[in-house]
This record gives C-alpha cells, sequence and structure tokens, in this order.
C-alpha cells in the first residue's frame, strides 16, 4: 500500500485555532473553578475533551497491533466511573489488558506507590515516568520483565511515542533506511 500524504498550507487554520483556543481556555477555567461545569455548555465541552483521551486510548490500542506490541491499559477508579461503558467497549471489542490503577499517598507527592490490580511484576518507580524522561531525551534502563509507561493522558505525545516504537523497532536493530 501507498499513501500520499498532502501539506497545503504552512499556518494553522484560523478558525480552527480559535475554536480549540476557547475550548482550551474554558476546559482551563472549569478544572480551576468546577462551579462552572455547572454550565451546560461547558459540561458538553469538559466531556468533549475527555473523549480526546478514549479517541487516544483506542489510537494506541490500533497502532500498538499494527506494531504487534502487547497493550495493558491502567485505569484509575475515577477515570473508569466516569467512563465506564466506552471502556469497557474498548476492552471486549479489541480484547485489550486492562487494569486497575492505584495511587497510594498524597496527590502531591511524586513519590506515592502505584499499583496495578491483577498486580504488575518488576515495575519500578523509574518506570513511573519512562515517557517523560524518554521525551527529555533519557533512556531509562528497564529490568527484566519491566513495562516502559506511557500515559493516555497526554494524546499530544503521540507523535513521541511513535519516535519509541520506530527507535525500539528499527533503530537499534539497525535497520534505519533498509526497510
Amino acid at each position: 500500500m501507498k499513501v500520499l500524504h498532502d501539506w497545503d498550507r504552512i499556518y494553522q487554520y484560523g478558525s480552527r485555532a480559535m475554536r480549540r483556543g476557547i475550548s482550551l481556555f474554558i476546559y482551563g477555567l472549569t478544572r480551576k473553578f468546577s462551579i462552572l461545569n455547572k454550565i451546560r455548555p461547558n459540561q458538553e465541552n469538559t466531556l468533549k475533551m475527555e473523549r480526546e483521551k478514549l479517541v487516544y486510548m483506542e489510537t494506541l490500542i490500533k497502532l500498538d497491533m499494527i506494531a504487534g506490541i502487547t497493550s495493558i491499559f491502567g485505569i484509575r477508579d475515577e477515570v473508569r466511573e466516569r467512563h465506564q461503558a466506552e471502556i469497557d467497549e474498548l476492552e471486549k471489542k479489541y480484547s485489550v489488558d486492562i487494569r486497575r490503577h492505584i495511587h497510594i499517598g498524597d496527590n502531591q507527592d511524586p513519590d506515592r506507590k502505584r499499583v496495578w490490580d491483577p498486580p504488575l511484576e518488576n515495575q519500578t518507580r523509574s518506570s513511573w515516568s519512562f515517557d517523560w524522561k524518554y521525551i527529555q531525551g533519557e533512556r531509562v534502563e528497564l529490568g527484566p520483565g519491566e513495562l516502559p509507561v506511557w500515559h493516555i493522558d497526554r494524546p499530544y505525545l503521540i507523535g513521541r511515542y511513535i519516535d519509541f516504537i520506530y527507535e525500539e523497532f528499527f533503530e537499534k536493530k539497525g535497520e534505519v533506511g533498509n526497510s
């Protein structure tokens, strides 16, 4: 299969940029002042922003399937409660491993404990921020059986996740330019 990727304009469409900016601004305000989320258009905007993460989750599932990666998703209780039906649908549709993810301790404590149910073996603290360290140029050496963690909450990092997959599958194997 061949695909033609067409790039017509150097700039972002102004109307899309304005709508996105306003949506993000309103979302930021409703996160800071939760009372604003009682207003219906703000509620709808919040749901739209949350659905982006569900779309991203499905994108990651499909991308991992294409690349032959076994996906395991850790979902916090508050996320599952809010989007139970959508998460269950993705789990069923793609037969993906979705586990309960729990943070133990104060939200402000970066060292609070993280666990998964059913448990994951060998997930050390260094894997918890694997994605951010990767983006900053730090290559974390994982232990045997330890999994790199990439967060669903950051859809804007899809390009960096693809960089990671590319590096793992092609650059480390010396296959760049040979495919």
